[in-house]
């Protein structure tokens, strides 16, 4: 079942699920909440890539050192006073976070999928990961992929690329089962896209 808007902001108001910084007014849709583009964006470094291998099945953090990657924290204005952006090319993809975090309960999985206004763009917000999982706490990844023919200027806060929707699970999850309760939860509020770092 998934949730109508009376339903979310009554979990809300409840405390059950919670969104850091608070949602704006116009943020909320009829089954789904719209979020913001955060600050930091992550692109693996064109040069290099060639001489890469390595299994993913031992997880992102086994490329040590390599620096195969480069992060650029956008500041909310430039020395002129305006917004800064990230311009995506045709063709490149970019690791980015919501600026909201997001605490999900046991009894409810979350589903974040892209706008119809950016995929009419070439935009997708994500590749195959659209589950947020019961436990989850921290901010939301999203997998941006320009297919679209154009440069894409991204502006955190103003951009809200894609929408999260909840879905009531069958029944909560017993405490200890939930995502964040095992040691190879390794995302759980994390603060780099590629760097596993709990501490």
């Amino acid at each position: 079942m998934v949730l109508s808007q009376p339903d979310l902001r009554a979990a809300v108001e409840r405390g059950e699920i919670a969104f850091d910084p608070p949602l704006e007014s116009d943020q909320w849709g009829e089954a789904s909440i719209d979020l913001r583009l955060g600050f930091q964006f992550t692109k693996f470094a064109r040069k290099g890539l060639d001489a890469v291998s390595f299994s993913i099945a031992k997880g992102l953090g086994s490329l040590g050192g390599l620096k195969i990657w480069i992060t650029k924290n956008l500041k909310r204005e430039d020395e002129f006073g305006k917004p800064e952006v990230f311009k995506l090319e045709p063709g490149e993809f970019v690791l980015a976070f919501t600026l909201e975090s997001i605490r999900v309960p046991r009894n409810l999985i979350g589903v974040i999928e892209g706008r119809s206004t950016y995929a009419r763009a070439g935009l997708s917000m994500h590749q195959t990961a659209p589950w947020i999982q019961p436990g989850w706490n921290g901010p939301i990844l999203l997998e941006i992929m320009n297919s679209g023919p154009l440069t894409i200027e991204l502006t955190p806060v103003t951009d809200r690329p894609c929408q999260l929707s909840f879905l009531s699970l069958s029944t909560p999850l017993p405490a200890g089962l939930e995502y964040g309760s095992r040691p190879g939860d390794r995302y759980q509020g994390q603060k780099h896209p590629l760097v596993h770092d709990r501490s």
